[in-house]
């Protein structure tokens, strides 16, 4: 079986000896920010790496607890003040918890989006629906409109013959016929009318 050599431990296990060579890296970048801080700075960096769990190899366990015995050695603090470095079993418990919690929300995240997306598709289709009813009821009016306009059409086209139609019998020769018709028939009245004179007349003078 291989092993790895990283910063002077020997690791059997591939994945730890990459996770020990990123720490390793981390622990290198932190002593040079640090070189130049004085020991309230370094407690700070110390604390917030407690809080933060981010070693779990011997790399990272043995930096941190350098880095405390160096607090507690500069005097400028006490032992109670210098919090304790986490175990590594600790560390893997908080890691699982952790892990949990982050599938956890991320199945109620996925539960809320996935409902979210329901009440909006349902919200789209009642809207579509509606849209159509708007539209139907649009249709609706429109063919009533269309109906109204084309009996009002009807109507005056009827009233305009009807106007020629007046126009046409009043100039017409029927009324003209019908005017000579009587002056003839009373000319014929007015004849035998002086006719029957005559003949009283005649008689009258026969009398006597």
């Amino acid at each position: 079986m291989a092993k790895y050599n990283i910063g002077g431990y020997i690791f059997e296990d591939e994945n730890k000896a990459k996770k020990a060579a990123k720490e390793l890296k981390t622990v290198e970048y932190i002593l040079g920010q640090i070189k130049d801080a004085d020991e309230k700075g370094v407690l700070t960096v110390y604390k917030k790496l407690l809080n933060q769990r981010l070693f779990s190899t011997e790399i990272g366990m043995s930096f941190l607890s350098q880095l405390r015995q160096n607090l507690v050695s500069s005097g400028a603090f006490t032992e109670a003040d210098i919090p304790l470095v986490y175990s590594l079993d600790d560390s893997d418990v908080k890691s699982k918890e952790n892990h949990a919690s982050s599938v956890q929300s991320t199945k109620n995240e996925e539960k809320v989006e996935n409902k979210s997306k329901a009440k909006k598709e349902k919200a789209d289709k009642s809207f579509v629906s509606g849209g159509d009813d708007h539209l139907l009821a649009e249709i609706k009016k429109l063919k009533l409109f269309n109906k109204i306009l084309l009996i009002l059409c009807i109507t005056l086209l009827l009233c305009v013959a009807g106007m020629f139609y007046v126009n046409s019998t009043i100039n017409s020769p029927t009324i003209l016929n019908y005017e000579e018709k009587l002056i003839d028939k009373y000319s014929s009245w007015e004849q035998e009318l002086t006719e029957r004179e005559a003949a009283v007349k005649e008689k009258e003078l026969q009398q006597q």
